[in-house]
C-alpha cells in the first residue's frame, strides 16, 4: 500500500464514522460531541496536573512513593480500559477485509488501518497526556534520564492495545457460531463483573487485619482504665496519673509509628513484586527506577512490552485472516450429511404445553416468550445482577456484623425481593415488545385477543422476576431468620408487587416501545421522549409498590400499640392484598389489551425499524 492508498482509506474510515453519527440522530451527535469535548478538557487538565506533580512533588518523594504513584496511575488506566472493552467485547472492523479485497490494498494494510482506528479511544486520549506530563515534569526537574520512560510508555500502550485487539479478534472467532456467541457474551460479562467486585470480596474477608494490632490497642485501653481506677481509689496522686498517661501515650505513639513503617514496607514489597511479575507493572517499575539512575528496568520493560505488543498484533492478524477465509465457520469445508433423529410421537413439546387456569393463546405466548428469553444473551446478563447484588450488599452486611431486630427482618427480606424485581423485571417487562423486533409481526397477525398476549408476556417473565425474588427472600431469611408465618407473607407480598409492576409496565410498553439491538441491552437508537417516560416509570414505581409493605407496617403498629404479638396479622393482610391485586390486574388487563390493539401498528413500525 502506497501513501495515496493509505490516505484514501483513512479518509474513507473517517467518512464512515461521520455517517454513523449522522444516522444516530442529532441528539446522539450532540451528546457525543459534548462527551468528546469533556474528554479533551480532562486530557489537558491531566497533562497540566501530571506535569506539576512530576515537577514539584515526585523529585522529592521516596522511591516507594514514586512506585506507588505510578502503580496507581496504571491501575486507573487499566480499570477504565476494561470498562471500555466491556462495552464493546467483539471487535468491530472499520474496513472489513471482504469489502476491500477487490481494491488495491493488501490484507495487512487494511489490518493496520483498522488497528490505528482502534487507538482513538477515550481512555487513551484522557490518560496518555497525564502520564506524559508526569514524565516531562520529572525531566524538567533535572532528571534527564527519565526521558527513557517515553519509549517505555509507548511500549506499554502498544502492549495493552495489541493484547486487546488480539482478545477481541479471538472473541470474534468464537462468536462466528451464533449459539456459541450467546455463551461467550454472558461468560465474558460475568467475568468482568466478578473481577470488578474482587475489592469488595477482599474487604469482606479482610485478610490484612492484624490481630496483634487489635490486642495491643485493647491492652493500651486496659492500662489507661487501670490508671483511672488507681486514681479513683487514691492509690496514685494526680501527678503520678498524668505521668503514667503521658508514658502510655508516648508508648502508643511509638507503636503506631512502627506499625505505619511496617505497613509501608509491606506495601512496597507487595507493589514491587506485583510490578515485577505482571507486565503492566513494568511501566511503573521502570519509571520509578529511572529517578534513581537505574536504566536497566526501563530498557528491559520497553523490550518486553514491545515484544508482547508485536506478537499480539501478529497473532491478531492471523486470526483476522482465518476469520475472513471461513476457518472458524467451516465454510471452506463440505458439510457432513445430517441424519434426522427419530421423533417420539408421545413427547409433548414445550409450545404444546398449557398453563392451568390460563387460555391456550396465553399459554402459547408465555412459552414462546420464555423460550426466546432463555436463549437471549441479554436476559442472561440481567440474571447475573441479583447474584452481584448478593455479593455486594450481602458481603457488606456480613462485614458490618450488625444485629437486625426480629421485627425489621421481614422488611429486609421484602426489600431484597423487590430489588430483584427491579433488576430482573424493569429492563425486560418495561419494554416487552422492544426485544421482539421483527417477531412482533406474529402478534399483529395473530387472531388471539390482545389481552391474552399481555397475559402471556407477564407469565413468561414471572420465573425471572418472582422466581429470582423468592430465592433472594429465602437467602435473606436464612441469613436473618424470621417467624415462620412471615415467609409466606413476604412471598404473597412479592407476587402482589409483581402484579402491580406488570400493570404499570404493560402501559409503558404500549406507550413507549424501544427497539433493542440484538444481543445487547442497548437500544438501536435513542429518542428523548421514550427515555423521559422510562425515567418517569422508575420514579413512579416505588410509589406504586409502597402499599405492598402495609401488612408488615400494620403488624408492627399493632405490636407497639397493643398486646397483639405473635399473631399472623401480616400473613392474613398479605393474602387479602394479593386477592385485591389479582382482581385489579384482571380488570385493568382487559383495558390494556384494547389499548394494545389500537397501538399495535405504531409499535410494529418502531420495533421493526432498522437504521439504513
Amino acid at each position: 500500500m502506497n501513501r495515496e492508498h493509505l490516505l484514501a482509506f483513512l479518509w474513507l474510515r473517517w467518512r464512515l464514522r461521520i455517517n454513523q453519527f449522522r444516522k444516530a440522530g442529532a441528539l446522539n451527535a450532540a451528546l457525543f460531541i459534548v462527551f468528546v469535548v469533556s474528554t479533551l478538557i480532562a486530557a489537558v487538565g491531566l497533562l497540566v496536573t501530571g506535569f506539576l506533580v512530576g515537577l514539584l512533588a515526585l523529585p522529592h518523594a521516596s522511591p516507594t512513593v514514586r512506585l506507588l504513584v505510578w502503580d496507581g496511575v496504571v491501575l486507573a488506566f487499566l480499570f477504565f480500559w476494561m470498562i471500555g472493552l466491556l462495552t464493546e467485547l467483539q471487535r468491530a472492523e472499520g474496513l472489513a477485509l471482504d469489502k476491500v479485497m477487490h481494491l488495491p490494498v493488501s490484507p495487512s494494510g487494511a489490518f493496520v488501518i483498522n488497528y490505528i482506528s482502534s487507538l482513538f479511544s477515550l481512555t487513551l486520549i484522557a490518560f496518555t497526556p497525564g502520564m506524559v506530563g508526569l514524565i516531562l515534569g520529572q525531566v524538567c526537574a533535572g532528571s534527564v534520564v527519565t526521558l527513557l520512560a517515553l519509549p517505555l510508555l509507548a511500549a506499554f500502550v502498544l502492549a495493552v492495545t495489541g493484547l486487546t485487539y488480539q482478545f477481541q479478534g479471538w472473541l470474534a472467532s468464537l462468536m462466528a457460531n451464533p449459539r456459541r456467541r450467546r455463551a461467550v457474551i454472558v461468560g465474558i460479562t460475568a467475568g468482568f463483573i466478578l473481577l470488578a467486585q474482587l475489592p469488595n470480596l477482599l474487604n469482606v474477608t479482610r485478610p490484612w487485619d492484624d490481630r496483634t494490632k487489635t490486642d495491643a490497642k485493647a491492652q493500651w485501653n486496659e492500662q489507661r482504665a487501670a490508671a483511672s481506677a488507681d486514681l479513683a481509689a487514691k492509690k496514685i496522686t494526680p501527678e503520678e496519673y498524668q505521668q503514667r498517661e503521658k508514658d502510655l501515650q508516648n508508648e502508643h505513639n511509638e507503636r503506631q509509628i512502627k506499625e505505619s513503617l511496617r505497613a509501608l514496607e509491606q506495601t512496597e514489597r507487595i507493589a514491587r513484586i506485583a510490578s515485577t511479575v505482571f507486565p503492566p507493572g513494568w511501566l511503573a517499575l521502570g519509571t520509578s527506577e529511572l529517578a534513581t539512575g537505574a536504566v536497566a528496568p526501563a530498557l528491559l520493560g520497553t523490550l518486553g512490552l514491545g515484544l508482547i505488543g508485536v506478537v499480539s498484533l501478529r497473532r491478531a492478524y492471523r486470526t483476522t485472516v482465518r476469520l475472513y477465509t471461513g476457518a472458524f465457520t467451516g465454510q471452506s469445508r463440505r458439510p457432513a450429511p445430517v441424519r434426522s433423529a427419530p421423533v417420539d410421537p408421545s413427547r409433548v413439546r414445550l409450545l404444546e404445553r398449557s398453563i392451568p387456569w390460563v387460555s391456550e393463546q396465553a399459554s402459547v405466548v408465555a412459552f414462546t416468550t420464555f423460550r426466546s428469553l432463555v436463549r437471549a444473551p441479554e436476559v442472561k446478563m440481567v440474571l447475573i445482577a441479583p447474584f452481584i447484588m448478593l455479593i455486594v450488599f450481602g458481603g457488606s452486611a456480613v462485614s458490618a456484623k450488625a444485629e437486625i431486630p426480629a421485627a425489621v427482618r421481614p422488611l429486609i427480606a421484602l426489600g431484597s425481593g423487590i430489588a430483584v424485581l427491579f433488576l430482573c423485571g424493569v429492563q425486560l417487562i418495561g419494554n416487552q415488545f422492544g426485544y421482539d423486533r421483527s417477531g412482533f409481526r406474529a402478534y399483529v397477525l395473530s387472531p388471539a385477543p390482545r389481552r391474552e398476549i399481555l397475559l402471556g408476556k407477564n407469565l413468561a417473565l414471572a420465573p425471572f422476576g418472582v422466581g429470582m425474588g423468592l430465592i433472594v427472600v429465602l437467602i435473606a431469611g436464612i441469613a436473618y431468620p424470621m417467624r415462620i408465618d412471615h415467609y409466606p407473607a413476604v412471598a404473597a407480598q412479592l407476587v402482589t408487587a409483581y402484579l402491580l409492576l406488570c400493570l404499570l409496565a404493560n402501559a409503558l410498553s404500549i406507550l413507549s416501545p424501544i427497539r433493542m439491538a440484538a444481543g445487547s441491552m442497548q437500544p438501536s437508537r435513542v429518542k428523548m421522549l421514550p427515555v423521559l417516560l422510562q425515567m418517569a416509570f422508575l420514579a413512579v414505581l416505588p410509589v406504586v409498590l409502597l402499599p405492598v409493605a402495609i401488612p408488615l407496617g400494620v403488624e408492627l403498629l399493632l405490636a407497639e400499640l397493643s398486646e397483639i404479638r405473635g399473631w399472623p396479622v401480616s400473613l392474613v393482610l398479605s393474602v387479602l392484598g394479593l386477592g385485591i391485586a389479582a382482581l385489579t390486574y384482571r380488570a385493568v388487563l382487559s383495558s390494556e389489551g384494547r389499548w394494545l390493539a389500537l397501538r399495535e401498528k405504531a409499535i410494529l413500525e418502531i420495533v421493526t425499524h432498522k437504521e439504513e
